[in-house]
């Protein structure tokens, strides 16, 4: 496939009381990338675990179910006078979704993985594209051990394959286990490399999928502090640059019933390219303009372009680096990285009593050259923020190209490799969702009137 459309989805989590309605929500994001014509969908991280609340039948489940439906944005009024009811209800009974979530993966693991890998494969059938499912805590089809896990669906809605996520955040222990290696998933859009949430900060996870074979990197989060979501929002554009292949990222946003601080979940989704093939050569074709608000973002991928610049860039990574060594390369680097000492001994310098300053620099030292140093280092610009042009001297001229993409005509944010639309609110606001996901009907049976 020369050029492709990919489509990446900002969520929010809510909590259903029944299977159909999340499925109504998360068709109104795949109708969105129909219009687009979208071949791949890619949802966030977490976002998955809502297929488990309808499961859930106990009193302090339903008590937090019933205070998510009243600080929804379409609540009546008394609805969301029932939620506030219902929402210090369950703070006096110290009613907790995670605590009911584990329980609920001891006893009915197996259905909970039913019913997900249902849903998913039918959304992935009907809407006819490769569907990148929202991660959940569920049980490894592979040895039935709890993991944050995604799913991946063709076209024909089969099962492409899994990847678990593998270094756990503190908000992952205690529900899941760690996945045991990454591994490219094979699709009719080429090869998908993922990685959920903290893995995308090692270098050698995005290095090891592309020595591997993929071709596009795709990264879930699912971040309950703004600094998590920088980083990891820094770690994809790192890999995407250190390896030259396409990139694209899906948060989750709004209330975290789940996590142990329950602070909301945050972050931009953003779909990227080698810098080079970007407008302004910071490696991001489209971003959210508002870590709160829901969304679908598009933009194409020109894959013969990216086969040019591996042949022509003044940074042949692809082309200098034998792949076929890379296995080999890797390995010494890292028997050298353990045979580095791992702390400073200060019994190995004299102390000041006993020898004079300078004998503090005369010290014997073993040299340090260039060729060992086991660090690559890979630096990417900051993605530009909204620049308030009021606090400028009257005096000083504006530069055009430090606007904004979002005040950017349209014409002028593609170029002869990309191709970029956006949906969705870009002024942010409070947590609420964008006008077009407001657009859309909620349920099948509005939409067919």
């Amino acid at each position: 496939m020369e050029r492709m459309t990919v489509a990446c989805v900002q969520q929010r989590m809510r909590l259903y009381t029944t299977l159909d309605e999340y499925r109504a929500d998360v068709r109104r994001f795949l109708r969105v990338a129909q219009t687009k014509k979208a071949h791949l969908v890619v949802f966030p991280e977490l976002a998955g675990n809502m297929v488990a609340p309808p499961l859930l039948r106990n009193v302090r489940a339903q008590l937090l179910i019933q205070a998510d439906r009243g600080r929804r944005k379409e609540a009546s009024l008394w609805q969301r006078a029932l939620g506030g009811l219902a929402r210090q209800s369950a703070l006096w009974l110290r009613a907790d979704l995670r605590h009911s979530l584990r329980g609920l993966l001891d006893v009915a693991g197996d259905d909970l993985w039913t019913r997900y890998a249902s849903l998913f494969s039918d959304l992935a059938r009907e809407f006819s594209v490769v569907l990148v499912a929202p991660s959940a805590y569920l049980p490894d089809p592979a040895d039935q051990v709890v993991r944050n896990l995604t799913a991946v669906f063709g076209t024909d809605g089969a099962l492409l394959g899994t990847q678990a996520k593998v270094i756990l955040h503190p908000e992952d222990e205690g529900l899941a286990q760690p996945g045991a290696t990454w591994q490219p998933i094979a699709t009719p859009v080429g090869a998908l490399g993922l990685m959920i949430g903290g893995d995308v900060l090692y270098p050698e996870v995005g290095r090891v999928l592309a020595y591997q074979g993929a071709e596009i990197l795709v990264t879930l989060g699912g971040c309950a502090a703004p600094v998590l979501y920088q980083k990891v929002r820094s770690g994809i554009l790192a890999r995407m640059q250190d390896n030259q292949l396409f990139g694209v990222a899906s948060f989750l946003v709004g209330p975290n019933d789940l996590g142990p601080q329950r602070e909301p979940y945050v972050g931009k989704s953003a779909i990227f390219a080698p810098q080079e093939l970007t407008p302004r050569y910071n490696g991001v074709l489209v971003e959210m303009g508002s870590p709160r608000s829901e969304g679908v973002l598009c933009a194409e991928w020109d894959f013969v372009a990216l086969k040019r610049l591996w042949e022509t860039s003044d940074t042949p990574i692809r082309r200098q680096l034998p792949l076929a060594q890379a296995g080999q390369l890797l390995a010494k680097l890292y028997e050298r990285l353990q045979e580095l000492p791992r702390t400073f001994d200060p019994v190995a310098l004299p102390e000041p009593a006993d020898a004079p300053p300078s004998a503090l620099l005369t010290t014997s030292l073993a040299p340090l050259r260039l060729d060992d140093l086991p660090v690559i280092n890979t630096v990417t610009r900051r993605w530009s923020g909204t620049t308030r042009l009021s606090q400028r001297p009257a005096e000083t001229p504006i530069d055009l190209s430090e606007l904004p993409e979002q005040l950017v005509p349209a014409a002028e944010m593609g170029s002869k490799s990309t191709k970029v639309a956006i949906y969705g609110r870009i002024s942010p606001g409070p947590d609420d969702e964008t006008d077009e996901m407001d657009a859309l009907p909620q349920h099948p049976e509005e939409h067919k009137r």
